[in-house]
């Protein structure tokens, strides 16, 4: 009987953020397959057959159902890489089960519970102008106006939503039932300054040179109250490099699975 002697592929989680799900991962997937055992997640309520899933909506619920999912996986610590409402996700998941995780890259994180008072009020401004019409056409029913809204904010340039290519559009509106539940969750997760200083495994916080100001200032204030993290900036590039480049994406991920 011949034995393999080939060392077992690492395991690497990849966590979506608002208005996607697992099929967002998909070029990665083929990108990094070859080096790495490639997993996704379709958090509980996003997706096409998520739709009026039961249960909570928010950072707690999602960190748990992900530190959940996350122990089926093997024995060994995985790494855990994550966009935008995802990489709160995770950050959250990694505070509360730490020995799950071997690494963490997360890029452009959302969630304020880490700023300070200037970074607040800095924060807020943007988080409005962002938000403002995609609050108003939810209220209003316009579902597909409100994601349009959304990822043109996200991309911070008007009209980028109609730019991108029709399977992408696609994948979001089919998350726009989601929109309501993310705008008025109420769950507070433990991502503050305390929380965020007690994460040991090794930690890349990415965030774009041309991503808009409530994205790096959350990114950066992370970083900062993250001893084990490193700050990333990727030229050139704004939120929605995760789904815009897969290819350069996936070289930032590479560049940190390589030191751990």
């Amino acid at each position: 009987m011949k034995h393999s002697l080939e060392k077992p592929k690492e395991t690497v989680l990849f966590l979506h953020g608002a208005l996607a799900d697992e099929r967002m991962w998909e070029p990665h997937y083929h990108i990094l397959s070859n080096e790495y055992r490639v997993v996704s997640l379709t958090q509980r309520h996003f997706g096409v057959n998520n739709k009026g899933s039961s249960g909570n909506f928010g950072i707690e619920t999602h960190a748990n159902d992900l530190i959940s999912f996350s122990a089926t996986l093997g024995e060994d610590p995985i790494h855990l890489i994550a966009w935008s409402y995802g990489a709160d996700v995770a950050l959250n998941a990694t505070i509360k089960a730490p020995k799950l995780f071997k690494s963490l890259f997360i890029y452009e994180p959302g969630y304020p519970g880490h700023l300070n008072t200037k970074e607040m009020e800095e924060f807020m401004k943007d988080a409005e102008a962002m938000f403002g019409k995609v609050f108003e056409a939810v209220t209003s029913g316009e579902f597909e106006e409100a994601v349009a809204f959304l990822i043109d904010g996200s991309g911070n340039s008007a009209g980028y939503f109609s730019s991108q290519a029709p399977a992408l559009r696609a994948q979001q509106l089919e998350n726009a039932h989601t929109l309501p539940l993310q705008l008025s969750q109420t769950e507070k997760p433990c991502l503050d300054k305390e929380h965020l200083s007690k994460i040991q495994i090794s930690t890349t916080i990415g965030y774009g040179s041309e991503t808009r100001k409530l994205f790096q200032i959350v990114s950066k204030s992370a970083a900062s109250h993250t001893p084990s993290s490193k700050l990333m900036q990727a030229a050139s590039e704004n939120h929605m490099l995760p789904i815009e480049n897969p290819e350069k994406f996936c070289l930032l991920i590479k560049e940190h699975l390589s030191k751990n």
